[in-house]
């Protein structure tokens, strides 16, 4: 559940919880230490194919005259990192689909809107390549929801 009080940090983590626990990594298992989903990009050597999740832009708006309860809106970027461009591909086929089907029923745990996560958006996919063909491939989605503060 996403708090009023917690609300970038819980979304961050809520979102990288649920890519961790539904999406496929391609290697299987990594080495000591290396995770396949990450809240931040890489400090240290890191085995490709990964996924960071970082928030982005906040907005927020009054609900009404004397009115403490606001209307949030913020963007989370959700970046696949991968070998080539069948498994960026692959990943972000993966990655979107599960947080477009992951929004409903309310009363199921797990889903964005159990969560407290409201009006799921895909704003912006960019391709972000290193070149030749070595070079690691990256697409960066950004992503939208809305939270209404108690």
């Amino acid at each position: 559940m996403v708090s009023s009080t917690t609300l970038l940090s819980d979304t961050i983590l809520f979102t990288r919880d649920t890519l961790r626990s539904n999406i496929t990594d391609p290697l299987g298992s990594r080495p000591a230490g290396e995770k396949f989903v990450m809240t931040s990009y890489p400090r240290r050597n890191t085995t490709y194919p990964i996924i960071t999740v970082k928030g982005m832009n906040l907005t927020a708006r009054k609900l009404g005259q004397q009115s403490e309860t606001m209307l949030v809106s913020f963007d989370i970027e959700v970046r696949t990192w991968a070998r080539n461009e069948k498994e960026k591909n692959n990943l972000w086929d993966e990655v979107f689909t599960h947080l477009r089907t992951n929004q409903f029923p309310s009363a199921t745990a797990g889903t964005s809107t159990n969560a407290d996560l409201h009006d799921f958006r895909l704003d912006s996919s960019n391709d972000i390549d290193e070149p030749g063909e070595e070079g690691i491939k990256s697409k960066i989605d950004i992503y939208k929801y809305i939270f209404i503060t108690n």
